[in-house]
């Protein structure tokens, strides 16, 4: 029994809140739907398709998915639950706000008020219908433009009045410790940040500076095999871990294209981390580093307490001027 005042911390799913320890083994960035002007072509919407990748996924020994894909991407919060009955797979939605460039120049999101979005947000946390247990906001390359600031402007408050964390595309790994220094101005403790990419800058020594906030680490690079092979990867967990970051290090597949999904006719595979990334971690880095990634670090980092804050104020932080 839970003692009078305690915290008790849940994991959103689309299906309900469930307790941490019932995650399981978690892929901690990936796409179901996924549709952007930056990728005519490639775009992925089908129901029935993403659940036929998402037993892939589930066959090669994941239980709970994080999905990433914020609002107007061809987010489908009840596509997803659609998945989730479907597979058994849990799954954890995002709202929030990508990087400047997936949004056309006359976008209405260009419009909206920091309050006004900030509202939005906490209505897709915490109203009714299928819930999203996270909030995605991006940043452009080494900056953030006026409409990011905004979008984080906008999460920080709805992260303040819901607690959910904040999963942050960082573009090439770049800016992190920036991306956490602009968000701890806006009210928001390292802990509750999840940095995406990281692996795409394979620096650890500017990683450890970021990690040494206190910043979660995600690694979303396997099976990118033209860009990088897996053993890059592999050795920047190495090189992280000896630095005393196992704990703060997540691993995603971040599939976000259809050219990548078998069921489109594609490839690796949403099953790609799980099927011959996990399998090949364990192998050279040791099973008990690949439980704390894929088991441990994940009940810890998608977690929040769901209690209202106290006091709570309406209006958004100020943006501040973090630009080249």
């Amino acid at each position: 029994m839970v003692g009078l005042g305690a915290v008790v911390n849940v994991v959103r799913t689309v299906r309900g809140d469930i307790d941490p320890s019932e995650m399981g083994p978690t892929d901690a960035h990936e796409h179901l739907f996924f549709v952007t002007p930056l990728q005519p072509g490639d775009e992925f919407a089908d129901v029935g398709l993403a659940i036929e990748e998402a037993r892939t996924l589930v066959h090669a020994g994941a239980r709970t998915m994080v999905d990433w894909t914020p609002l107007d991407l061809g987010r489908d919060l009840e596509g997803l639950l659609r998945v989730s009955e479907a597979t058994g797979l849990q799954v954890i939605a995002a709202t929030g706000v990508h990087r400047d460039a997936h949004y056309a120049a006359d976008h209405p999101l260009r419009s909206e008020t920091p309050d006004g979005l900030a509202r939005r947000l906490v209505a897709d946390i915490e109203g009714p219908g299928v819930r999203s247990g996270v909030i995605k906001i991006g940043a452009s390359y080494h900056r953030l433009q006026p409409f990011e600031e905004k979008a984080f402007a906008a999460a920080a408050e709805a992260h303040r009045l819901t607690r959910v964390p904040l999963c942050v595309h960082t573009e090439h790994g770049t800016l992190g410790l920036g991306i956490v220094e602009h968000l701890a101005r806006l009210g928001v403790a390292a802990g509750s940040v999840i940095l995406a990419h990281v692996d795409r800058n394979p620096d650890p020594g500017e990683h450890a500076e970021t990690g040494a906030s206190g910043a979660w680490l995600q690694l979303d690079g396997p099976g990118r095999t033209k860009y990088w092979p897996d053993s890059t990867v592999l050795q920047l967990i190495s090189d992280l871990a000896d630095r005393g970051l196992g704990d703060q290090l997540l691993v995603g597949g971040d599939t976000g294209r259809s050219s990548m999904m078998r069921a489109y006719g594609g490839g690796p595979g949403l099953d790609y981390v799980f099927a011959r990334f996990k399998p090949r971690l364990e192998r050279e880095l040791g099973a008990e580093l690949s439980r704390l990634i894929f088991v441990k670090n994940p009940a810890r980092a998608f977690a929040f307490d769901p209690s209202p804050p106290p006091a709570a104020e309406q209006g958004c932080l100020p943006v501040s001027d973090l630009r080249d």
